[in-house]
């Protein structure tokens, strides 16, 4: 049996904190539960400055925004920035339904690419995963990374310089678009930080938070 004092669980990591909600139970237990553990926390998270995370399962905006209201109610804690389920995917699913278009050629890949795996499309590639250390993707057009990039990526392998590269964590061994390359600094590679998406101007690549 759950234990029903678990529904809503807090763990401490190198960056920040993540709140764990149990999937199968209703919205408003799980705002009972946060409140409770919340206040029982006393001064704990009083003017500690942090990143959170939701995991465990998707919420609305209202649903995520009623859940920070109950924290900001019971503590004066600084949060940096929120990583959600849901924001992550729709952040990246938004920006593919404008990029996209219907009758442009898509490879779709789901699951995590690893060492030594490489995709080779002449349109599009979008990765419902990671790219991990040692994988690469070579794409005649956008390359889209619903997951960690951490290996290698070409977009507009073909000479589109308007290509773009997009993944909810960006950081690449080496990134590559048209014929310019850069690679990430090791600072850059640091988490937490917000979905990101890379694109060419003036003969530079360009590095910028998903708005």
């Amino acid at each position: 049996m759950t234990n029903q004092n678990n529904h809503v669980i807090f763990k401490g990591t190198k960056d920040g904190i993540t709140i764990i909600f149990d999937p199968e139970v209703p919205f408003p237990i799980l705002c009972g539960q946060l409140e409770r553990k919340i206040i029982e926390a006393g001064k704990f998270f009083d003017h500690v400055k942090t990143a959170m995370a939701f995991k465990g399962r998707s919420f609305t905006p209202a649903e995520e925004e009623e859940l920070l209201e109950i924290i900001r109610k019971h503590a004066t804690m600084d949060i940096t920035f929120v990583k959600t389920e849901t924001s992550e995917i729709k952040e990246l699913s938004d920006l593919l339904a404008q990029e996209l278009e219907p009758s442009s050629m898509t490879k779709f890949h789901r699951g995590s690419l690893r060492n030594g795996q490489k995709i080779e499309f002449e349109g599009s590639v979008v990765v419902v995963g990671d790219v991990n250390p040692g994988a690469e993707i070579k794409a005649g057009g956008n390359i889209i990374v619903l997951g960690q990039l951490k290996g290698m990526a070409h977009a507009g392998c073909k000479g589109m310089t308007d290509a773009f590269v997009t993944a909810i964590f960006m950081a690449p061994v080496q990134l590559r678009i048209a014929d310019i390359i850069t690679r990430f600094p090791e600072e850059n590679k640091r988490g937490p930080k917000p979905p990101e998406y890379a694109f060419v101007q003036n003969g530079q690549i360009f590095v910028m938070a998903l708005s």
